[in-house]
């Protein structure tokens, strides 16, 4: 009895643990809430499914020949051959750190379980993941709603849960309700059914709602393949249909209701204008989302041009896609920066070239073809709308690919690699090779390469985790404008295991904007020397590694590293106005008023006019002297407005200054 027990526990608590625990855990000490304490809950899931497989009295390996499996243990190691040309080793080796344990949790997965244990574990355990988080949504949805009818999509942003997006969000909640349909399907008991249609109908109106468009492409995309798949079954008169045929007809009935309901709600609870204008939005690329989308695909299309075979190196897409600058993407502010395309297969193969762009997308080409061949194969009704649940999740999970970035996303991860180790154990139950104490040797060796790995991990990322929180210290203590504390909790957060924050901004830039504002520039150009070697493209670490140089009176290094700054991102005001007052310092005015033309006129910068009337005076008062017209410098105005005219009729009009200055001399001769 008691061993009953210990299988049984075994059994159930990792995939608990994998899809209930795992996307419910969140840390408000990180500045990315998510992502390191569930890649640390990943590895404790990955010890006990060791622990589970070691206590085996036989050792079994199966499903190692599988078309899929050898596939993505091949991107694994590829991967980590790719560590070899990394910018940010800290970075890197955590993004393989993930792509490898993804792979051992599918190995020890399809070792573990047979596929009728991961059908019911999967099913149950999604379809109460998509129950929690259809009422948490729920209850966030009406806290918005109080403060009075919804602005689509920006109200909406604010329902995320546990995730960090919205976007991130639906996207789990989608892949749940295949799974709730599922079990509303093949449930025999009446009121459990109504209680799973019930929730997937709650869960369908938020992916309505919500409104993102990716997800309603999805829901498209499931409804035609769904009526694709009864339509060959009805060719083939298949006795399916008939079978299901009255849980279908009360599911459709539902989310004809459901859809009803979300239409209504559009309608009285919404701005409607917007909500019209958003859903007008899908197919429009000149502005919005869409625009950026592509404008991010262009600059990733160059980077893989650039290293077509091999790529730029594990995690340096954002650092790499700075060097095209930022014009005309939401980024333009130079305060937030991109950190993925929004399309993995895009950022695969930028990272880790064609070679490893094409492995990648042949993981899902080859699950796709297993998953159809399933369907087609099983003569099990409930088995093969099993396989029919998958591809749908398998279906939304590609086009989230395609407009998004579930691949940096530990929840998205394990939900894919579940889906792989179904289709594996589904076609390798009977295929199972089983070897006895001759080989326990290679057992445990496998135990203990997998345990250190682990292992290894978990202290990977626990460190990561420790320098995020210091990091998040660091910021706040910036805002608050502490410098002495910024450099400590700084001299904490940065390590081997962590260089840069979320945003790919080194940790050594805000400690030299630290000893800046201390007035230390030798501290300074340390800390923004190594930034700039960690991300050379970064506008804001050189234009502050430039200003330090100015602060130490190399002006020559300052002028330089003004113009690298200005050639990555023309529109960069800050170095644009830093290089015209170097110049203007070193009393070269063209040079000085070449350096403004940066700059909009239309700019609302408050340093433009005054810097205007600076270098226009001075420059002005010298040709006056040349002229001999020094008589005419005490009538010059005062007012920062008239030089600012006098520069605006120069740039539009291409009138020169000295026929400005003629002008002027001529306006102040007495008659």
């Amino acid at each position: 009895m008691p061993q009953i027990r210990i299988s049984l526990v075994t059994k159930i608590l990792p995939l608990f643990g994998l899809l209930l625990v795992i996307p419910l855990l969140s840390s408000h000490a990180t500045l990315d809430p998510e992502l390191l304490i569930r890649f640390l809950g990943l590895q404790l899931i990955l010890a006990l499914l060791l622990v589970q497989w070691v206590v085996n009295k036989q050792f079994k390996l199966r499903g190692l020949k599988s078309p899929l499996w050898i596939v993505w243990l091949l991107f694994a190691v590829y991967t980590g051959i790719r560590l070899l040309w990394g910018n940010s080793y800290s970075d890197s080796l955590f993004e393989w750190m993930k792509i490898l344990s993804y792979q051992m949790l599918l190995f020890l997965l399809i070792q573990n379980f047979s596929f009728k244990e991961l059908q019911k574990g999967i099913a149950w355990s999604l379809s109460i993941l998509g129950m929690v988080l259809a009422v948490w949504g729920l209850v966030e949805l009406v806290e918005v709603m109080q403060s009075g009818k919804l602005s689509i999509p920006l109200s909406t942003y604010q329902v995320k849960t546990v995730f960090g997006h919205r976007n991130l969000y639906l996207q789990i909640l989608f892949l749940t309700l295949p799974f709730q349909l599922y079990l509303a399907v093949i449930e025999k008991s009446k009121t459990f059914t109504a209680l799973i249609v019930t929730f997937s109908s709650l869960s369908l109106f938020l992916l309505i709602v919500l409104s993102n468009r990716t997800i309603w492409l999805s829901l498209v995309v499931t409804i035609l393949l769904f009526t694709g798949f009864v339509l060959w079954k009805k060719r083939q008169k298949s006795t399916f249909l008939l079978i299901l045929n009255k849980p279908f007809r009360w599911i459709g009935i539902t989310i004809s209701a459901t859809l009803l309901l979300s239409i209504l709600f559009f309608a009285f609870f919404t701005a409607a204008d917007e909500a019209e204008s958003h859903a007008g939005n899908i197919l429009k690329l000149d502005n919005g989302s869409g625009k950026d989308r592509i404008e991010l695909w262009k600059r990733t299309l160059q980077i893989i041009e650039e290293n077509p075979a091999f790529g730029c190196g594990a995690a340096n897409w954002k650092i790499e896609m700075l060097k095209f600058g930022n014009k005309g993407l939401v980024s333009e502010n130079n305060v937030t920066y991109y950190q993925r395309p929004h399309n993995d297969f895009l950022w695969i193969a930028s990272e880790y070239g064609l070679i490893g762009g094409i492995i990648y997308l042949l993981g899902f080409l080859i699950a796709f073809y297993q998953a159809s061949s399933q369907i087609k194969k099983q003569q099990e009704t409930h088995r093969q709308l099993f396989y029919l649940s998958l591809l749908f999740a398998l279906t939304g999970f590609t086009l989230f690919s395609f407009f998004s970035f579930p691949h940096e996303r530990i929840v998205s991860n394990i939900t894919l690699f579940l889906l792989f180790a179904l289709l594996i154990t589904g076609k390798a139950d009977n295929e199972i090779e089983t070897t006895y104490a001759k080989n326990m040797v290679l057992k445990w060796m496998s135990f203990l390469l997998l345990a250190l790995l682990v292992v290894g991990f978990f202290y990977f990322g626990y460190q990561r985790y420790t320098s995020e929180s210091h990091s998040k210290l660091a910021l706040a203590a910036k805002m608050d404008n502490q410098p002495k504390r910024v450099i400590e909790e700084i001299e904490q957060a940065e390590s081997a295991y962590y260089q840069m924050d979320p945003l790919s901004t080194p940790l050594s830039w805000y400690a030299g904007l630290a000893w800046y504002q201390l007035g230390q520039p030798d501290s300074a150009i340390r800390c923004f020397t190594n930034a700039l070697a960690l991300n050379p493209y970064h506008v804001h670490v050189i234009n502050d590694l430039a200003s330090a140089y100015v602060q130490k009176g190399k002006n020559e290094q300052a002028i330089s590293l003004y113009k690298k700054a200005l050639k990555i991102y023309p529109e960069f005001e800050e170095s644009a106005l830093n290089l015209c007052a170097v110049y203007f310092n070193e009393h070269q005015n063209d040079s000085a008023l070449s350096a403004l033309s940066y700059l909009d006129l239309q700019t609302s910068n408050p340093n433009f006019k005054p810097y205007i009337k600076a270098i226009l005076k001075a420059k002005i008062i010298s040709i006056l002297t040349k002229q001999g017209k020094t008589e005419l410098i005490h009538s010059l105005p005062d007012d920062p407005e008239w030089y600012f005219l006098q520069y605006k009729t120069h740039k539009i009009e291409g009138i020169s200054i000295e026929n400005l200055i003629f002008d002027f001399s001529k306006q102040q001769k007495p008659y």
